[in-house]
């Protein structure tokens, strides 16, 4: 369910929060690190034992495998370091728990924004049921607000936006297997890879 809003644009705004992806890019590195420690471990063990029984030509090829092996994992480690620590886009909001029907602020930066093509940014809520003969939880939007969608680099570089949380919608909310998450998607249209993050936003219920 879409709902509509009237956004307004300042790019002043002062007091924001900046907010922390949900999807842990950290997480990524330690998984390649200990990939790599691994596979080196493995290695170092079967290349003594191939070197041990005079076995030449297999020792060159197993080499040349590992060599192959580490170039790969070392590039990918570059990859996420550069991109976690380096281009890692900056999304801040005015409250990061408001309150149903609350106005809220959102400012972004981008600095890898001339490799971007593309820019939008959507408050989205939806309910998540954990199905326990299924993988993945089922999910359904209870709302969604389009932030941004631009394609002009000015406004892909930085730059924000007000909007209501919608007011007749339920707020964050978790009981066992059930869920209302809210959270904010930035999508960012790249030539070789897009940039899909989240960050999860803590909406609060009616003030009494």
């Amino acid at each position: 369910m879409g709902i509509q809003s009237n956004i307004k644009y300042d790019r002043n705004i002062s007091g924001m929060t900046e907010l922390k992806s949900s999807s842990s890019t950290a997480l990524s590195l330690i998984i390649i690190s200990f990939c790599a420690l691994l596979w080196n471990s493995i290695f170092i063990t079967q290349y003594k034992y191939q070197w041990t029984i005079d076995d030449k030509e297999s020792s060159i090829i197993l080499l040349g495998f590992f060599i192959a092996v580490n170039i790969a994992l070392f590039i990918a480690f570059c990859y996420y370091l550069v991109f976690y620590y380096i281009r890692q886009p900056m999304l801040k909001i005015s409250n990061i728990s408001p309150r149903l029907g609350e106005k809220v602020a959102v400012t972004w930066e981008l600095p890898d924004y001339r490799s971007v093509s593309r820019l939008s940014i959507i408050l989205e809520g939806f309910e998540s049921i954990e199905n326990l003969y299924k993988e993945k939880p089922s999910q359904s939007i209870i709302a969604s607000i389009r932030l941004t969608d631009t394609i002009e680099k000015r406004d892909i570089r930085s730059g924000s936006a007000e909007f209501n949380i919608p007011g007749n919608s339920m707020h964050s909310f978790t009981a066992g297997r059930f869920q209302i998450i809210w959270h904010l998607k930035l999508h960012a249209e790249k030539e070789w890879k897009d940039r899909r993050i989240k960050y999860i936003i803590n909406v609060q219920p009616h003030e009494v």
